[in-house]
C-alpha cells in the first residue's frame, strides 16, 4: 500500500518526461481470476532519453503459478507536449496516451479480442501506481504495479 499525503494528492506532473526519466524500483501483483492464480514481479524499470523520446525497459523476476523466471518488457514514449506522452510498443504499434498533469489518468487499449483498461495514479513526486484490468474471452486479469524512484 502506498502512503498518501491527501493534502497534496494527487501529485500533478507538468513535465512528464522529466518526471519519468531515470531508475525506478518495480513491484507488480498479478491476479488471474480465471485461473485462480496470483503472482508477483519484482525488479526495476528505467526510462532512458533517446533524443526527444524516452525508452522504457523493465526487467525483473516473475513468479506466477508454477513459473519462475526473468521477465522483460520495453516501450517507447514520445512527447507531443510536455505534459503528454504517446506510448508505443517496441515494434512501433500504438499502446496508449498518457497525461499525468492532474495526477490521475485512465486509458483503454484494444488488442482484439482483449480489452486493457489502465489507471495511472501519482501519489507523490517519487511514486507511480499503474493498474491494468485485462478482459477477454480467455482472460480476466489485474496487474497492479507500484514504481518507486530509486534514489
Amino acid at each position: 500500500m502506498v502512503a498518501v499525503d491527501e493534502r497534496r494528492w494527487p501529485f500533478q506532473v507538468n513535465d512528464l518526461k522529466d518526471f519519468l526519466e531515470g531508475l525506478w524500483s518495480l513491484e507488480r501483483r498479478i491476479d488471474d481470476c480465471r485461473a485462480g492464480q496470483a503472482g508477483r514481479l519484482c525488479g526495476k524499470a528505467v526510462f532512458t532519453a533517446e533524443g526527444a523520446e524516452l525508452v522504457y525497459r523493465e526487467e525483473g523476476r516473475l513468479r506466477f503459478g508454477d513459473h519462475e523466471g526473468p521477465a522483460l518488457q520495453s516501450y517507447r514514449y514520445g512527447f507531443p507536449t510536455p505534459a503528454r506522452a504517446a506510448v508505443h510498443f517496441s515494434d512501433g504499434r500504438s499502446f496508449h496516451e498518457l497525461d499525468l498533469s492532474r495526477g490521475v489518468w485512465t486509458c483503454t487499449h484494444l488488442c482484439d479480442p482483449d480489452r486493457y483498461e489502465g489507471r495511472f495514479l501519482v501519489p507523490d513526486a517519487d511514486t507511480l501506481r499503474v493498474v491494468w484490468k485485462v478482459m477477454g474471452p480467455r482472460k480476466e486479469q489485474r496487474l497492479d504495479s507500484t514504481y518507486r524512484r530509486a534514489l
